[in-house]
Order: C-alpha cells, then sequence, then structure tokens
C-alpha cells in the first residue's frame, strides 16, 4: 500500500490541476502562460485555473515554461577563466555589478559559467542546452568558443574586449586612447626611460594599449626599446616586475592594469624606491583601490560599471529579437592623475 505522507508530498503537476480545474492540460497552460488573452479563455475558466492551482501549490516548472516560450529569461556570464568570480578584485567586483543592475533592470537572472569543460566545443554546447538565452562573455581575441556560439547564432557579447569578426558584438573602452593619454602624461614630467607591463599575449585590450604606449613614444622622439617593455609570468607577478625594475632601471611605468600596477608599487616599496620620487607609476581601470594605495594612483579610468550595463543590455535586447541601434559600442577613456606620478629625479 503507497505511502500516505509520501502520496501528500509529491509534487502537484500541471494534470493534477486540469483534473481538479475540470479544464484541459492545454488550457492551464494557456492560462498559467500568460496566454489565457490570445487563447480567447473565459475569465470564469481563468478564475478556476487560478483556483485550482492556488489549492494545489502548483508552480509552473521554468524549464518547461522556457520550451513553451522559447526563453529562460536568464543570461550567462563567461569569463577567461571560471575562478576569475571568486577573486578578490575591484574590476571584477565593478563588472559584476554593472551586470547585475542592467540585468535587475530588465527582470532577467544571472547564471554564472563555472563548470570545467574540456574543450570549446563542449563549452559551446553546455551554453546552449536552453538554461540561458545568451552569454556575457570575456575572453582573449580569436576566442574558439565564442566562434561557434557565433556560428550556430546564439545571442553573445565580447566585453572589455572585441574582435575584428563583422558579425561579433562587443562592448569596449578606447585602449588605444587610454593608453596614450598615460604616456603623454609621463613624457610631459620629462620621463624618457619608461616601461610597460603587458597582459596576456593575446588579449586585444594589452596590445591596443601597447600600441598607444609605442607611438606615443615615437611621437615624442624617443626611441622605442623592447627590453622596457616585459609581460609577468601569471603566478610569478612579483618577482618578475621586481627583476624588470632592477634589471631595466625605468623612472616610470605604465602598466596594464590598476592591480599589475598596485604589485608594482608594493615591489618599489620592497626595493625601498620612493614613488613617485624615484618611480612613477600608472595604472588601468581607476577603481576605488586607486584610493587606497600609498600612495594613490594614477591612474586611467574606463567606465567599467557602463560597460558592463551596456553589454547586458545589449545581450537581452538579442536575445529578445529586438532592434538594437549599435551592437559595437566603444566608451572614452580618461586620466585620472593622484600622487604616484611625478617628474623623475635622474
Amino acid at each position: 500500500m503507497p505511502n500516505s505522507t509520501a502520496r501528500s508530498q509529491k509534487r502537484p503537476t500541471i494534470s493534477d490541476v486540469a483534473k481538479l480545474a475540470g479544464v484541459s492540460k492545454v488550457t492551464v497552460s494557456y492560462v498559467l502562460n500568460g496566454h489565457s488573452v490570445s487563447a480567447r479563455i473565459s475569465p470564469a475558466t481563468q478564475e478556476k485555473v487560478s483556483r485550482a492551482a492556488d489549492e494545489l501549490g502548483y508552480r509552473p516548472s521554468v524549464i518547461a515554461r522556457s520550451m513553451v516560450t522559447g526563453r529562460a529569461e536568464t543570461i550567462g556570464v563567461v569569463f577567461q577563466d571560471p575562478l576569475y568570480f571568486a577573486v578578490r578584485s575591484d574590476f571584477i567586483r565593478e563588472v559584476m555589478h554593472g551586470v547585475n543592475l542592467a540585468a535587475v533592470s530588465v527582470g532577467y537572472d544571472l547564471l554564472l559559467h563555472t563548470k570545467p569543460v574540456p574543450n570549446a566545443l563542449v563549452e559551446c554546447s553546455v551554453l546552449t542546452d536552453g538554461r540561458v538565452d545568451g552569454v556575457l562573455i570575456l575572453r582573449n581575441r580569436d576566442d574558439e568558443t565564442l566562434r561557434l556560439l557565433l556560428e550556430q547564432g546564439f545571442p553573445s557579447v565580447l566585453f572589455f574586449s572585441r574582435s575584428d569578426h563583422e558579425h561579433i558584438s562587443f562592448v569596449d573602452c578606447d585602449n588605444y586612447g587610454g593608453a596614450v593619454l598615460a604616456t603623454e602624461h609621463l613624457v610631459s614630467l620629462g620621463h624618457r626611460q619608461i616601461g610597460m607591463v603587458l597582459g596576456h599575449h593575446a588579449s586585444t585590450s594589452s596590445s591596443e594599449r601597447l600600441a598607444g604606449y609605442c607611438d606615443t613614444l615615437n611621437r615624442s622622439s624617443i626611441e622605442f626599446d623592447g627590453r622596457l617593455v616585459m609581460r609577468p609570468t601569471p603566478g610569478n607577478e612579483f618577482q618578475c616586475i621586481r627583476n624588470f625594475i632592477v634589471e631595466q632601471k625605468p623612472t616610470a611605468i605604465f602598466c596594464i592594469s590598476d592591480l599589475y600596477a598596485i604589485y608594482t608599487l608594493m615591489v618599489a616599496n620592497d626595493l625601498g624606491l620612493r614613488v613617485p620620487e624615484e618611480l612613477s607609476v600608472v595604472g588601468f581601470d581607476s577603481l576605488e583601490s586607486c584610493e587606497r594605495s600609498n600612495p594613490p594612483l594614477t591612474s586611467v579610468r574606463q567606465p567599467v560599471l557602463e560597460i558592463a550595463r551596456k553589454a547586458t543590455e545589449i545581450l537581452v535586447s538579442m536575445a529578445r529579437n529586438e532592434k538594437v541601434e549599435s551592437r559595437r559600442v566603444i566608451f572614452p577613456t580618461e586620466l585620472d592623475i593622484r600622487q604616484s606620478t611625478a617628474p623623475p629625479i635622474r
């Protein structure tokens, strides 16, 4: 004999609601999914279905409803590495703040993509399995997963990066112009030995900022010296920056991010170098950490929150098949001068 307690705890189904209301399952589906008017269901029938559902405590399955509507009303967020979500970084926090604000404003949920996958093909399959309507993706250029998503026509927006592919949507800042501002500032102070700390070799933003740095040196009649450009080894950033400063002796360093710039300040302090008297340092992002550093960090400001919000809004519009005025947006950058830069003393 079946256990009465187990039976009473069984989750009610659409069939149960239909039976109690005395209507078909199709009618219940129309009513509970908001299609009563288009299906010409009378107010009296709608009331019977609603009462039956309330009495049974029935709640429509989100997955089942998405199969009917074609939308999960959820977007995925994909970073270069799943562990980025756990990093204590002002940049990551500001990115997620912007994404969250935009998602809330349009009534969408967020799904953070943290599942380890063996390759891009599997990752693409996971992202397009119906749980999300589209993805925000922060990856290096020529990312294979992004290419596969594009081939499938799956709504995707690249943010804090960009692509030359004509069909890829992206939102980014003027990386080149920001690097020009930073380098011109150091040149105007009288620096000639200006170093640069880069990011990943496949990073679009890193390449664009390097180009801005190089072109500014050229316009300032300062010969480019490849020894003054370095790329830290992931996991060994402090030692790499230390070796760079000791061996190349730059009077100023422009860093690809505020994080690397703060690492540079810490290394300079460890070496007994006074900032900015003996070493000027410029970062990129200009977030709250710049005000907390010692000394406060001069940095190129990109509107991180606005970029994240705009990318989310574009993605949701794409997922809803709404008209999007521009699927490629570049935000301007500015230079926030604080106390980490000054004329060189040597």
